[in-house]
């Protein structure tokens, strides 16, 4: 098969696995805002659809690598496939949890509002919106942004509080619960940052990501020619401020 024709058909595959992550994040995220069970129950009905498109995809990237391929963006594209694919079948995974907790909750003691966990789930949700613009309209920017404004050690930080032995700040189900959500959407953050890392590794020829001894920690500037660019794609995120996320006391409302 000709490489740009295999090219053609593994930005399909990409599309649909996008297409499909996002919704099931977008669903997994308004059924527990919006306490919704149609929506959460609706997550997890393409994990069949989605598991086949990566499979394919993987087939994809497998021939185009062995086979040979003339232009360095293709090669690029070929090898950044595998982590993009990786990452929106991950990401799909982690929605699926949410929705199957909100599910669980909703039928039984039901769901107390907590703006502070519902504005980061619309921030990683943003996020996740600006990544796939990023990968099928190859605008770099928006890449950028996502490495910038989406911090999956933010999620981590909590979780760490959440589980000091002197601080009971998860007694119940309903704080059960939002640590449970927090982990899955830092989860996504996570995938989020894989993502944008390759989109670049794709379209710029190098990886941003930076490696240190602990642990793995991303810190990108704006080049100044994207800054108005990116300046509109923040429209898509919540602002930081509102509500403040440090959580002093008590995350379940």
């Amino acid at each position: 098969m000709n490489s740009q024709r295999q090219i053609q058909l593994l930005r399909v595959q990409l599309l649909a696995m996008a297409r499909l992550s996002q919704r099931a994040l977008d669903y997994s995220i308004k059924g527990y805002s919006l306490r919704h069970l149609d929506f959460s129950r609706n997550v997890s009905t393409a994990d069949r659809e989605i598991e086949g498109h990566y499979l394919r995809m993987k087939e994809l990237s497998r021939e185009l690598i062995n086979g040979g391929i003339a232009k360095s963006t293709d090669a690029r594209f070929a090898f950044a496939a595998v982590s993009i694919g990786n990452a929106l079948l991950s990401t799909h995974s982690a929605a699926a949890e949410i929705a199957q907790d909100t599910v669980r909750l909703l039928e039984s003691a039901g769901i107390q509002s907590c703006l502070a966990l519902e504005a980061m789930a619309q921030h990683v949700n943003a996020s996740m919106r600006l990544c796939i613009i990023a990968l099928f309209e190859k605008d770099a920017a928006h890449a950028h942004t996502v490495l910038t404004h989406t911090d999956p050690w933010r999620f981590r930080e909590l979780n760490s509080v959440a589980l000091h032995p002197h601080v009971d700040l998860w007694a119940g189900t309903q704080g059960g619960f939002e640590r449970s959500v927090i982990r899955s959407l830092g989860e996504v953050a996570k995938q989020l940052h894989e993502m944008a890392d390759a989109i670049l590794f794709w379209l710029e020829g190098d990886s941003c990501a930076a490696t240190s001894a602990a642990d793995r920690h991303i810190s990108h500037g704006l080049p100044a020619a994207r800054q108005q660019k990116s300046a509109a794609a923040l429209s898509f995120m919540p602002s930081e401020r509102t509500p403040d996320l440090k959580i002093t006391h008590r995350f379940s409302c």
